[in-house]
């Protein structure tokens, strides 16, 4: 048994990596929540997967231990084949078995049978725990400060980029900007429209919506691209990912970001579109675990909105 606690940027995406470093060594996940994960791989990759999974962020703790199964597997197979010699002398006793007696005798075979069928399972349990050591990986967030909401850019709609607004308009009410697009329901989500606005929201609290701002000073994607990732990290959010994307055959450019909140991780995707002198900007937020499950339909619905 071994276990690592690490601190990291995205717990998410090191729950993904350390799962598929189990797979690449022959192993699997036993149980996997938000912050923690067990794995089960061959004794023989075991001391392997807890050097590389060391390396996934800053070590906390380590631990690895070993115990001599070899006396448990000695006992229980003594007892089961005592067992079997017990039930081939009665399956004898009932060949010959009078009509009165047959009724106890298949009594006895039966709780004999049950007595051998829990020894080979305790048996199978214990050699599982032999060929695969059980290795439990548990992570916290490195920086638990949550982002800043203003920022300090020199350009107004970027200081508006924060997961604290994108919240407190769901709560509060529409705030933003009517963006004038027609934006798909992303699968999952349930809408609200008021007078061109979209905002959507999951039955497990991921929010979406669509708004415009000001392309001032006028520049092209290219310049967003580099101020908007910029004014990201500045302000205290993680870049997950950056990739490009389009709607409706305007090119864009798609920013997954992470943060804490409290003492959970949020998701935070951004992309923005420039339409001449105006800019129609998505923005989806949840926790991190909720939102990978939406996330394909979110993009999906940004990439079928019509500018």
């Amino acid at each position: 048994t071994a276990g690592v606690s690490l601190q990291v940027d995205d717990r998410a995406a090191t729950l993904d990596r350390a799962i598929a470093l189990a797979r690449a060594h022959g192993g699997w996940f036993a149980e996997l929540h938000t912050s923690r994960v067990q794995l089960r791989v061959p004794v023989a990759h075991a001391r392997a997967v807890v050097e590389e999974l060391r390396t996934y962020g800053d070590l906390v703790g380590r631990t690895f231990a070993s115990a001599n199964l070899g006396p448990q597997a000695v006992d229980f197979e003594s007892r089961l084949k005592a067992r079997r010699e017990v039930l081939a002398r009665y399956e004898a006793v009932l060949a010959e078995a009078s009509p009165k007696a047959i009724v106890s005798v298949e009594r006895q075979i039966t709780g004999v049978v049950a007595e051998i069928e829990q020894l080979e399972g305790q048996l199978r349990v214990l050699r599982d725990r032999a060929d695969h050591a059980r290795i439990d990986v548990s992570l916290s967030f490195r920086e638990r400060r949550a982002p800043t909401r203003d920022g300090s850019s020199s350009f107004a709609w970027l200081n508006t980029m924060n997961v604290a607004d994108v919240l407190a308009d769901f709560e509060h009410g529409y705030r933003s900007r009517p963006s004038g697009a027609r934006v798909p329901v992303p699968d999952g989500f349930a809408p609200w429209r008021s007078r061109r606005r979209f905002q959507a929201v999951s039955p497990d609290d991921v929010v979406f919506r669509v708004r415009r701002a000001k392309n001032k000073p006028v520049a092209d994607l290219a310049y967003w691209r580099k101020a908007l990732r910029s004014r990201m990290e500045a302000a205290g959010y993680v870049v997950v990912a950056e990739s490009d994307i389009s709607a409706s055959g305007t090119p864009g450019v798609l920013l997954e970001l992470g943060a804490a909140n409290g003492q959970q991780d949020q998701a935070y995707l951004v992309a923005v579109f420039v339409r001449g002198r105006r800019l129609i900007v998505a923005e989806a937020s949840g926790e991190s675990t909720r939102f990978r499950a939406h996330r394909d339909a979110i993009v999906a619905a940004i990439e079928g909105t019509s500018l």
